[in-house]
């Protein structure tokens, strides 16, 4: 056979040899994938089996909605059938205070440390405090948590629009409360909670008056007209090291926060 015959052959027995080469190496890098998955998620079950035992509990927020007092936390609801006349009533101390109330409880069989962030109070001397961090021991409830701020009849309104145009409610009550014992190789949990709405709506056929939500026929009462959650997601990070700020990997397609 021509000398060129056998220069072909030898080229593509190259060809197969580099390409079993990069096959095997590509076997080899998926196997060791697969094992740091393995591994990843023993250490993510470990854990999760010594993960803080904490029991959040949220109550629907109160019906019809409190309004705000220059004085400390709101504990009244504005007189039945007041009406907002726009623009005299749109700002200034007219507000509405969305609000609702929450616990946690340990569980665990050793201290934790609570952190609150956003729109969350305690109260002290009939007063809103922000209550940061706190240390819970073991079988110990926080006192009540509210999570709640004040909007304008304006803003209100504004939500009322958006819900109208379809778009995202512009005014929102947000709040976080991430929850962790001392272990540096231990986990986080998380709840991001959310609560908004449109409690205020126009007054039929009367231009420039808005009122508190009424109530539905076939779908309750105004409280219908919030957005909330009595089941917020909890959201947990594992980690490596907390000192060091090294976290395990989450699982593919597992949501992540900051």
């Amino acid at each position: 056979m021509s000398e060129t015959f056998w220069t072909a052959v030898g080229a593509i027995g190259g060809t197969l040899a580099f390409g079993g080469v990069i096959w095997q190496a590509q076997l080899t890098r998926r196997t060791l994938q697969v094992s740091e998955l393995v591994a990843a998620d023993a250490i993510r079950s470990r854990l999760d089996s010594q993960a803080p035992d904490v029991l959040l509990s949220m109550e629907p927020p109160p019906w019809p909605p409190l309004a705000w007092t220059p004085s400390g936390m709101p504990c009244n609801p504005w007189p039945n059938g007041h009406t907002w006349h726009f623009p005299r009533d749109q700002e200034g101390a007219n507000q509405l205070v969305p609000q609702q109330l929450l616990t946690l409880e340990n569980r665990s069989g050793r201290r934790l440390q609570v952190r609150f962030e956003g729109d969350l109070f305690t109260v002290e001397d009939r007063r809103p405090a922000e209550p940061g961090v706190m240390l819970l021991e073991v079988d110990e409830t926080t006192p009540p948590v509210y999570l709640q701020r004040s909007f304008t009849i304006k803003e209100l309104s504004e939500n009322y629009r958006a819900r109208e145009a379809g778009r995202e409610l512009p005014h929102q009550v947000r709040g976080s409360i991430t929850v962790e014992d001392d272990r540096d190789n231990g986990s986080s949990d998380r709840w991001d909670l959310v609560l908004t709405g449109c409690p205020v709506e126009p007054v039929p056929d009367q231009d420039g008056l808005w009122r508190i939500a009424l109530p539905h026929f076939t779908e309750g009462s105004g409280r219908r007209s919030l957005d909330y959650s009595l089941l917020p997601p909890r959201q947990r990070v594992h980690w490596i090291s907390r000192a060091q700020d090294v976290r395990l990997p989450a699982p593919a397609g597992a949501p992540t926060h900051t």
